[in-house]
Parts: C-alpha cells; sequence; structure tokens
C-alpha cells in the first residue's frame, strides 16, 4: 500500500490536512502552490502543479483547499491531469466513525469528529475540528461542516454547501445545494 501522498495547497489548511494525513498513517511528500514553489512548508517541499502533475502522477492526492466551489474545480482539473492519481479519504485517529457509514474519496475528517451509525459521506467533503453528526445523515460532494458543527440525525446537506462553524442544525433538516449557513 502507497502510504506517500502529495497535498494540493499550502495554506493553512494544508498544514491541518498534513496533520490528519500524519495522523492516518500517510506520509506528506510535497505540497503543491506554484505561488510558493521552491519553498518548504513542515520542512516539506512546495512544488508547482506542473511538477506535481509530472512528477507524481500516480501519487494519492489530497485537497487542502477550503472553499467548497473551488474545491470541486480544482479537483476536476487534477482528475483530468492526472488520471491515474487517487484520492483517498484522510480519517484523523481520534475521530470517530459509526457502524455502517460510507466515506467518499477525497474527504477530510478532522481531529474529534463525531460520525453517527448509516451516515453517507460523499467525494470531496470537510468535516471539520470537533464536528458532530448524527445517525443517517448525508453530506453531498463537495460539502463541508466548520468546526464544532452539530447535527441531529436525518441530516442532508446539498452539493456543495457550507455549515459554518458553531451551527446547530436539528433532526430530520434538509438543506439545498450551494447554501451557506451562518456560525452559531
Amino acid at each position: 500500500m502507497n502510504t506517500s501522498i502529495v497535498i494540493i495547497g499550502a495554506g493553512g489548511h494544508a498544514v491541518s490536512i498534513a496533520n490528519v494525513a500524519h495522523s492516518s498513517g500517510m506520509n506528506v511528500v510535497a505540497f503543491v502552490d506554484d505561488n510558493k514553489a521552491r519553498t518548504y512548508l513542515l520542512d516539506i517541499p512546495v512544488i508547482s502543479s506542473s511538477q506535481c502533475i509530472t512528477e507524481h502522477s500516480t501519487a494519492n492526492l489530497a485537497l487542502a483547499i477550503g472553499d467548497n466551489a473551488v474545491r470541486e474545480r480544482v479537483s476536476n482539473e487534477y482528475k483530468s491531469a492526472m488520471p491515474n492519481a487517487r484520492f483517498p479519504a484522510l480519517i484523523h485517529n481520534s475521530a470517530v466513525v459509526g457502524i455502517n457509514t460510507e466515506i467518499g474519496d477525497g474527504t477530510v475528517v478532522m481531529p474529534q469528529v463525531n460520525i453517527g451509525p448509516s451516515c453517507i459521506i460523499k467525494e470531496f467533503c470537510i468535516l471539520n475540528t470537533a464536528s458532530s453528526i448524527d445517525h443517517d445523515c448525508e453530506l453531498s460532494a463537495f460539502s463541508s461542516l466548520a468546526p464544532r458543527v452539530v447535527t441531529g440525525g436525518n441530516v442532508k446537506i446539498g452539493l456543495g454547501s457550507a455549515i459554518s462553524i458553531g451551527a446547530t442544525v436539528k433532526h430530520g433538516t434538509v438543506i439545498g445545494d450551494d447554501v451557506v449557513i451562518g456560525a452559531n
């Protein structure tokens, strides 16, 4: 099993992604950022996107992009340019994942997240630090939960939607596509 991973992005969120990758047994070999290429982050080289495409064509990749729409666009660009690359889900070892739960490719589950049983987390979602979703929830692709978001059970969150820091979503709520729920 290949445990090396390249992180697309080299900002603050990239450090958080590196932390999760490390916790889940992955070895970060490079960060990618055209504006910061030939520098280092966490003593790991930052390379250009063209260097990533030529040197890591079959690599494991993680997207360190917090904006849901930009994350979707960039994922499509890299999938097209690097069809043999993989986007494994990254799950911090302090997270709790309930039975019968599915987690899609490219999704990142940060420290102290709780995912109840029978949840479906689609591709390229972010479940940020100490967020908690109860049983039978569904997060559509490219959606995100900020730190300390809490939902009841049977909550559905639409494509590209963002639930902001500290928000609480009651049981059975359906949130549409491209919706932003404000903080608290």
